[in-house]
């Protein structure tokens, strides 16, 4: 395959968004040549192991301050349709949308649309219906590639989402992918029935040979917490079952891994409740060193809620790599959790924003060695079955063909 398909993301990489490096990996097996635009420069922070085998390019968009967009506009003599014209239709076409940040992101637009021209490219993915959605349908009003998105969470269920522009934005696309039912649901009840024409459900998928223990012993009171460090994971929660557990007189060791905005917050909390010693956080830690911590953990605690915000998980990565790496999983049934653990029998369930709950579920889990050895067969068989990145893929490569034929179709029709 040659160069027909870009990613447009607004960073990359990112080390919280593993699924995005696992999907790249996973169309590269296809032997899917990739272009990676990234609208922002990443951020300093670990990398993952992985990222070493990632082929694609990955070019970084200049500051709209050193774009000219007026350069492209009248002094590109590749541009032989009338994009000015096409410029003035679009502009006011927006003025009837009340997005802000489209002025500043057509900029944006006009810059892609002059490389994916370049490069060839007549296809773009993005993930999350958020700012880099709107240059790839900006870029494609003005004639540039069709465009599909992946919505996940925030980008849908934040109580900012603008359903009326997000509506916009699915309908313009060739297709949208959601990460579970729940998600599908939720837009279900908000778009029109024109967008949820383009609305497919599709697992995120992970490398099932990578996640896989390496053999350590498990270690029987150890309990492991992996993520961003923000509201919506609930590890304020978890930090509060365990400070019960251990008051009680259980004998557990915990890890928290991860960085977010609530880093500061969480420390003052173990301070506080004086349990330093037995709860540790670590900090972000790439794949290779949690699949090692996930190998040894006896279970795995994910308190999962929603946000003051409305924003929440919807298909916790992590999740599923637990399934894939036989460590038992505690957690919520926030939107599509209780489909990774098939409505707990493949993990544990309990309510969110429940302190009791979660540390009563610690503690049996801990206690049932056999429960714990029956939830880590179940799981790995619902990870082979349903997160398989070489089946997962499949389908969203159809998909992108799907979209270049149709692209190309209506090229030769014009």
């Amino acid at each position: 395959m040659s160069t027909r398909v870009a990613y447009l993301l607004k960073k990359f990489p990112r080390l919280s968004e593993t699924f995005i490096l696992n999907e790249l990996l996973a169309q590269e097996r296809l032997g899917r040549e990739l272009h990676i635009f990234s609208r922002r420069a990443p951020d300093n922070e670990p990398r993952h192991p992985e990222l070493a085998r990632l082929q694609a390019t990955v070019e970084n968009l200049p500051p709209k301050s050193e774009i000219d967009p007026w350069e492209m506009l009248v002094g590109d003599d590749s541009n032989p349709d009338d994009l000015l014209g096409k410029l003035g239709a679009l502009v006011r076409e927006v003025r009837t949308w009340g997005h802000a940040r489209t002025p500043s992101l057509l900029v944006e637009a006009l810059h892609m649309l002059k490389r994916t021209r370049e490069l060839g490219i007549e296809h773009v993915h993005v993930h999350f219906a958020t700012d880099s959605a709107v240059v790839a349908m900006l870029m494609r009003k003005l004639g540039g590639p069709s465009y599909s998105i992946t919505a996940h969470a925030k980008d849908i269920y934040r109580e900012t989402v603008d359903y009326r522009f997000l509506d916009i934005l699915v309908r313009n696309s060739a297709f949208v992918v959601t990460v579970c039912d729940a998600n599908r649901k939720w837009m279900g009840e908000r778009l029109s029935p024109e967008a949820m024409k383009k609305v497919r459900k599709l697992y995120n998928g992970i490398d099932l040979r990578s996640f896989v223990a390496d053999g350590s012993p498990r270690e029987p009171n150890h309990v492991l917490g992996v993520g961003r460090l923000v509201e919506k994971k609930g590890f304020h929660l978890l930090v509060e079952a365990l400070t019960q557990l251990l008051k009680k007189g259980v004998d557990l060791n915990a890890t928290l891994i991860g960085d977010g905005d609530q880093k500061a917050s969480l420390e003052q909390l173990i301070g506080a409740r004086g349990v330093g010693a037995r709860v540790k956080m670590l900090g972000p830690r790439d794949q290779a060193e949690v699949r090692g911590f996930m190998s040894r953990a006896a279970i795995m605690v994910q308190p999962c809620l929603i946000g003051n915000d409305g924003n929440r998980d919807a298909l916790p990565t992590v999740l599923i790599e637990s399934l894939a790496m036989k460590l038992p999983s505690i957690s919520t049934p926030v939107t599509g959790i209780p489909e990774i653990l098939d409505q707990g029998r493949c993990g544990v369930l309990v309510p969110e924003n429940d302190v009791q709950a979660t540390a009563d579920a610690i503690e049996a889990l801990l206690r049932d060695p056999a429960r714990r050895e029956k939830i880590a067969v179940d799981g790995r068989k619902r990870a082979e079955e349903l997160f398989d990145s070489e089946k997962t893929s499949r389908v969203l490569s159809d998909w992108f063909d799907q979209a270049l034929e149709a692209g190309r179709a209506c090229a030769s029709s014009v």
